[in-house]
């Protein structure tokens, strides 16, 4: 049985504005069997924000923009081309008031807008200049990414801006970093800024890039047409204008002698965030989820459930959920909400999987599917290769997942995406694989009803006026001593 509980923030009358809120649910079928011993309890926990937009023009932000000026991308022409075109465009989406700077990257990083170094602050005299910097950016040089993200967490940490964003272009791999020098970067940096990478071209690394992003908690994706480049820029500056609460902690404390075994983020993508965690006493874990405007994250929770001194058939918590926000916000967390678990000897009960967290595994198979499909196709294994890639379609197609089944169109002919029925393409140029291993983290948002009704409480399964075992509410004969349980055909109330 699905239970799906949860309090809102306040909502204004129809037709009025939204008003700023944070919306806490939690997802789970709460029925563990009696019989199971030490298990564990998963739970989707899901996290709204909504009604921010006011609150965003008035948060202070800083934006570094960090374009690859190697020489590769040099050719074709039309690469670097691309690349001043959509820099011009993301300079004018910036909010005016907002701290910015261009960084030219090469095996070395330079900022070139301000031309003192440091950042600017936009408004139409500096948009048009910075725009005009770009329109002569070179490309003759390196590429050293940890330098360039190096500069952008310097650039940001010398602003008193609650939001601090980078973005970055690059068409090839970090070749000229000292060994180890990136990941040392990334760990400086990921207490400061997000960061979004796009790749462009043929050359780049995709695991690079998902490494970069997931770390800074940005999204990485690939350029498939030179000509989508200033739309994919304009979109990525405007989601970061878009921003409101600089992070959000998410707390989770467990009943005494309660553990919490993991915790991932499944929504909008999949990024295990147990080891960002803390630990602020024995029952407590808690993590920072950074950089909010209007949208919904969600996470997958795991806690170790022990059926021992506890009562048979009665909710128990397990765990309470409860939010913080930080930062100057008059934004009020909602109440807290409990990871329940009620100790049922029905196996009906206990064998039923909330539909969001089966929604949430399919999807995590789907994205192990793309990657194995990819790898086994590197390899040489075309065969594996094809049948992972079917899979991941049969599987894409299921959870409406439109953008992985195009992805997955430029490396198979699909035949029929319900049986997952698919023919490789020949020959795969390293974009195609890219662009597939790209998004493989990414995930389809369970698309079921945005606010369903809540589940019946437990008082409404029936209990037999026999032997007194509960069965669910649709039962029409008890399962022990088939006595009827309910008025209509075949039985009697």
């Amino acid at each position: 049985m699905s239970e799906d509980h949860g309090r809102h923030g306040h909502h204004g009358p129809a037709g009025a504005a939204q008003a700023p809120a944070l919306t806490l649910r939690v997802h789970q079928n709460k029925y563990l069997p009696a019989s199971a011993g030490r298990t564990e309890m998963h739970a989707i926990v899901s996290v709204r924000a909504q009604g921010l937009g006011p609150a965003a023009a008035r948060t202070a932000a800083s934006e570094v923009i960090v374009i690859d000026c190697s020489t590769s991308m040099s050719w074709p022409p039309t690469k670097i081309a691309a690349a001043r075109r959509a820099t011009a465009t993301a300079v004018g989406v910036l909010r005016d008031g907002t701290r910015f700077a261009i960084v030219e990257g090469t095996e070395q990083a330079q900022v070139v807008y301000p031309f003192t170094g440091g950042m600017a602050v936009a408004g139409p005299d500096t948009k048009a200049a910075a725009a005009r910097v770009a329109a002569r950016l070179p490309a003759v040089g390196g590429t050293a990414m940890g330098s360039w993200l190096d500069l952008a967490r310097r650039l940001h940490l010398r602003q008193p801006a609650a939001l601090r964003h980078t973005l970055l272009l690059t068409d090839g791999r970090n070749e000229h970093d000292p060994p180890g020098y990136l990941d040392q970067v990334l760990d400086a940096c990921a207490p400061h800024f997000t960061c979004d990478a796009r790749g462009i071209g043929e050359g780049w690394d995709a695991a690079e890039l998902k490494r970069i992003a997931r770390r800074l908690h940005g999204r990485a994706d690939a350029v498939l047409e030179e000509s989508a480049l200033t739309a994919e820029f304009e979109q990525m500056v405007s989601a970061s204008m878009a921003k409101a609460l600089a992070g959000v902690r998410i707390r989770i404390r467990t009943r005494s002698g309660g553990r919490v075994g993991f915790v991932k983020q499944v929504h909008p993508s999949r990024v295990d965030v147990t080891d960002e965690g803390v630990r602020p006493d024995e029952r407590t874990w808690e993590w920072r989820a950074t950089a909010w405007g209007d949208e919904v994250r969600e996470y997958q929770v795991c806690v170790v459930a022990d059926p021992r001194g506890d009562p048979t058939g009665e909710d128990v918590e397990l765990a309470a959920v409860d939010l913080a926000v930080e930062g100057d916000t008059a934004l009020p967390p909602p109440e807290p909400e409990s990871v329940l678990v009620q100790w049922t000897d029905d196996p009906v009960l206990s064998s039923r999987i909330d539909p969001r967290l089966a929604h949430y595994d399919a999807d995590s198979e789907l994205g192990h599917a793309i990657t194995a499909g990819c790898d086994a196709y590197e390899a040489g294994d075309r065969e594996t290769a094809r049948r992972q890639w079917g899979r991941a379609v049969q599987l894409a197609h299921q959870l409406g997942g439109e953008k992985m089944l195009t992805r997955l169109g430029g490396l198979v002919h699909i035949d029929d995406a319900a049986a997952g029925e698919v023919r490789i393409r020949e020959p795969l140029r390293p974009l195609d694989l890219n662009s597939a291993i790209i998004v493989s983290e990414e995930s389809v948002r369970f698309a079921g009803l945005a606010r369903p009704e809540p589940a019946a409480p437990p008082a409404a399964d029936v209990s037999c006026p026999v032997c007194r075992r509960r069965s669910p509410a649709t039962a029409g004969f008890c399962q022990q001593c088939d006595a009827p349980l309910r008025a209509g055909p075949g039985g009697a109330g």
